[in-house]
């Protein structure tokens, strides 16, 4: 039985860092390729099979499966069929993903699950750092709203890690590091999701954010003086960071209506009423895979305006059905143990949903990853029970206790 044990540990850890790194590495890799990823995801996918003999179906992967199911289909009136194949591997992987970590979930050990999660993305965060230098130097054709979602999704893994096993050391120490990688890559979109996520979850769990910040603010003290002086003893790191918080005054004034001189705001402004012109015309199928790329030659840059083009309001009910039943999920969980971890799901609920209102996330699998924790942790910690396919789970594969406390 020990034996069983420690392999059991070992395989949940393993599975977890492994295929988080390849996520992680594939999402900026140069000699990156959606099929690479498939192949390594289906080969943890049918080991994991083989252990557990069963596969976790929750109605955020029925609802997946009926999004990919939808958008095969409508290949068959896509125009561009050249730019539909290049991009519906990258859709079939958003929910491999789902459904892996979905498995991962619910029948390994949550602790070493999310250690997993935890090791791998920071490992490819780190091997991002040495092979570009950033946020030392600046790349050439840095991604930035690539690299700033891959350090978005670390401080989701690390404040649910760290709240799991309360660590506040772990979640202040990573958690502050991130906040300013996130900054430093100057993507507008994502400091301003996480901001509102922190302030909507400090809102809807105010009790529990409020514990939050009075554990951890000599800490967080420290932390920031510290970071401070690394910062301003680096005149590179200095520029970066402020140029990132300028980024974002500038994102605050558009959405204050305050700057109306934004040449990137007039441009989205404009793709988002071609693409809903475009919707009009097809409203309930929509043009296909990859329809408003065919037309316009680029994305619309918007989740919502992209998904009511191409796939018209099946499509977009299908993929925003998924973020609303994590939001039901939330709604109705109950019980006090957990609820510091339920707030950092609604805060990265709130980002990711705020995110995508100026960018593609139907095929990002980090928030593949975040609806899959999501939605099958709230059943495993006891803080949702219900019928239908999720329980199965909560029946007879409950959380390990965590044995970590700081």
């Amino acid at each position: 039985m020990r034996v069983n044990r420690a392999f059991g540990l070992f395989s949940s850890f393993a599975f977890a860092s492994i295929a988080t790194f390849e996520v992680t590495v594939n999402e900026y890799g140069e000699g990156s390729h959606p099929t690479a990823i498939t192949v390594v995801l289906l080969a943890i996918l049918l080991i994991h099979g083989l252990i557990h003999l069963r596969f976790r179906i929750t109605r955020e992967i029925l609802l997946s499966i009926g999004f990919l199911s939808y958008e095969l289909l409508s290949l068959s009136w896509t125009v561009n069929m050249k730019a539909a194949m290049i991009t519906f591997p990258v859709l079939v992987n958003f929910t491999l993903v789902l459904i892996l970590f979905s498995s991962l979930a619910a029948y390994d050990d949550v602790g070493m699950l999310l250690a997993g999660i935890f090791a791998g993305v920071l490992a490819g965060a780190a091997l991002y750092t040495l092979t570009s230098g950033f946020p030392f130097t600046f790349p050439d054709d840095f991604s930035y709203n690539t690299i700033a979602g891959m350090y978005v999704f670390g401080l989701f893994i690390t404040v649910v890690f760290g709240a799991y096993i309360r660590s506040t050391v772990l979640t202040l120490s990573v958690g502050v590091v991130l906040m300013l990688l996130i900054a430093a890559t100057t993507s507008i979109k994502s400091n301003l999701g996480v901001a509102l996520g922190i302030v909507g979850a400090g809102v809807l769990y105010f009790k529990a954010s409020a514990k939050d910040l009075v554990k951890g603010m000599l800490l967080l003290a420290i932390l920031g003086a510290g970071l401070a002086y690394v910062i301003t003893s680096n005149p590179a790191l200095t520029d970066r960071v402020q140029n990132g918080f300028g980024r974002v005054s500038t994102g605050l004034a558009v959405l204050t209506n305050r700057e109306g001189d934004s040449v990137g705001l007039g441009t989205r402004q404009e793709w988002k009423r071609e693409g809903l012109k475009g919707w009009s015309v097809n409203p309930i199928f929509g043009h296909g895979v990859e329809g408003f790329r065919s037309e316009f030659g680029i994305t619309s840059h918007s989740t919502p305006v992209d998904l009511l083009y191409n796939w018209g309001l099946i499509g977009f009910s299908l993929f925003y059905g998924m973020l609303a039943s994590i939001a039901w999920r939330l709604h109705t969980a109950s019980g006090a143990r957990w609820r510091g971890v339920r707030a950092r799901m609604a805060a990265f609920l709130i980002s990711y949903l705020f995110m995508s209102l100026s960018g593609n996330l139907y095929y990002e699998p980090f928030l593949a990853i975040f609806v899959a924790l999501s939605s099958v942790l709230l059943v495993r910690l006891g803080a949702v029970t219900e019928s239908g396919p999720d329980s199965t789970a909560a029946a007879d594969d409950r959380a390990y206790e965590p044995v970590t406390k700081t």
